[in-house]
């Protein structure tokens, strides 16, 4: 019996508008796409008929950036985003962990923005609730983390450790780590031990984090920056159960060997584990002072950060990818870095000729005005998570103190993007922000901050419409994925990866955070239901 689901708001991902119909599903595929009524339906011993009223049927999400382990590690922790001081978010931390037994105590997304004159973190105030455990708290960036003195002694950081090269260990007068280490390759000093799990526990994290998709219309992801997809196989052993019911599409390190990655986009081909390229980090964040800038940031005259990478090192990997058409990730949120991956996808299509390899630049919280339209020419994706620019309110915002005029209007932007030619697809980078398409949608279609504000906007040149944003998080996404063909749409023999909202989502806009997914097909199979 085929599964057939009715609704009067289809939205497929191809028109602009949602239209009244059916969607047939049979195995794991779309049968059929029927616009309007029929009678082909009227047989109950061949098709079992939903009727999901004016509740908003579309693809599958996607989710085009993620951290699925740490993602997944998150579901099990502890959120510090919505704490108003140090002090609040190191007594959460205490509140959660007095009972367990868990060896290292892991925290996530506090952010010092939210505290009293942003004031950094420091072990002090940890030590106080957890004087013999190790603690490591990630911020809302994962770029940074805080961690107590216990943790520190265990790694051997003390007065004598050096900052690692393109991070650093926060320091007092004294010279002393002060417990706030800002940075991936200072984070792995801490890091390192703290989230090495056994192979089980992996899997029984992701499958959390499977379960949690499904309540999101979530049905593939682009999980960035993984090595444990490899080292531990728990995707792949997933899969082999039948158990893996969220596409993953990974990309790891931009610094493996390219014979690696060969090797890797050879094994991983599956349409539920496959690879997706390299993903590298060019910068940090402008909101820290690692984001690499054309221009010096307006707060601290002189002052540009550095990129992460050698730039002639950059230039010869992307020409290693691109000879052997492995996709690179770049992310990039200073506008020195987005013009510094452009230059280097530029570089190789020059000297290597036209390929359909898709280049993704990650982020883009800021973008010089030069180098906007150089996405089309050098087919270039713009990979953009709407809700990372989220604060309190408007005014609370610190890129004001930071950026001139001209550059916070050249800030998150996305629409702009695309109205020059470049292909644009959503993600949430959870769990720096939560799995939350909904969320995504709403801060695209209507550029608030947390407190609803400014009602027309901030930038409302950058809104896209709810059509749009839609498409930007299935289309979109799959044409990123290399999955156009098979995902990111309702159309006749596509995968049937499918989402129904509780609502109609193109009405009332303004109340579109109350919509909730309702219903999750999974390669044709009903994998959460609450119609």
């Amino acid at each position: 019996m085929n599964l057939v689901l009715k609704s009067t708001c289809i939205f497929d991902s191809i028109s602009d508008t949602p239209f009244a119909g059916y969607i047939e599903i049979e195995g794991n595929r779309i049968k059929d796409v029927v616009k309007g009524e029929t009678d082909k339906y009227n047989n109950p011993s061949m098709y079992e008929v939903k009727d999901c009223g004016n509740k908003t049927i579309t693809a599958g999400l996607m989710d085009g950036h993620i951290h699925l382990f740490l993602g997944s590690l998150y579901n099990a922790t502890i959120d510090l985003y919505f704490t108003d001081t140090e002090e609040e978010a190191a007594e959460k931390l205490y509140e959660f962990y007095k009972d367990r037994d868990d060896e290292w105590v892991l925290g996530f997304r506090w952010s010092n923005y939210r505290w009293p004159d942003s004031k950094l973190p420091s072990k002090e105030s940890l030590d106080k609730y957890f004087p013999d455990r190790p603690v490591i708290a990630f911020n809302d960036e994962l770029h940074a983390v805080w961690v107590n003195s216990k943790t520190l002694e265990i790694c051997g950081i003390n007065k004598e450790t050096p900052d690692p090269q393109g991070g650093t260990i926060a320091r007092d007068e004294n010279g002393e780590p002060t417990g706030y280490l800002l940075e991936q390759p200072a984070m792995e000093l801490v890091t390192k031990e703290a989230l090495d799990v056994s192979p089980e526990r992996e899997e029984e994290l992701i499958e959390g984090f499977i379960n949690m998709a499904h309540t999101k219309g979530v049905t593939t992801v682009g999980a960035v920056h993984v090595l444990r997809i490899m080292k531990n196989e728990a995707c792949r052993r997933l899969e082999e159960k039948d158990k893996l019911k969220v596409r993953v599409f990974f990309a790891p390190h931009m610094e493996m060997d390219i014979d690696e990655a060969i090797k890797l986009k050879k094994e991983y081909t599956s349409d539920k584990l496959r690879f997706l390229g390299l993903k590298g980090f060019l910068d940090g964040t402008p909101l820290g002072y690692t984001g690499y800038m054309v221009e010096p940031y307006a707060d601290r005259p002189g002052f540009r950060s550095e990129p992460l990478v050698d730039r002639e090192w950059l230039y010869e990997k992307s020409r290693e990818c691109y000879k052997n058409d492995i996709a690179m990730r770049l992310h990039a949120c200073g506008d020195g870095a987005v013009r510094m991956a452009l230059d280097a996808f530029e570089i190789a299509r020059k000297e290597l000729g036209e390929k359909d390899v898709r280049n993704t630049i990650e982020h883009i919280e800021v973008i010089h005005e030069d180098d906007i339209g150089r996405f089309a020419k050098t087919n270039t994706i713009a990979s953009i998570q709407p809700c990372h620019m989220l604060m309190e309110s408007l005014e609370k915002h610190p890129i004001f103190d930071m950026m001139d005029e001209k550059r916070v209007r050249l800030s998150w932007i996305g629409k702009t993007l695309e109205k020059n030619g470049a292909q644009v697809a959503f993600g949430t980078d959870f769990p720096i922000v939560d799995l939350d398409p909904v969320d995504s949608v709403y801060r695209a279609v209507k550029r608030r901050m947390e407190d609803n504000l400014p009602e027309e906007g901030w930038n409302p040149q950058e809104k896209f419409t709810v059509s749009e944003a839609l498409k930007n998080s299935t289309i979109g996404p799959a044409y990123m994925m290399c999955m156009e063909d098979k995902l990111g749409s309702l159309e006749e023999g596509k995968l049937a990866d499918i989402n129904v909202f509780s609502r109609n989502i193109f009405e009332d806009t303004d109340d579109m955070l109350s919509t909730e997914t309702v219903m999750t097909v999974f390669d044709g199979e009903v994998v959460y239901d609450k119609l």
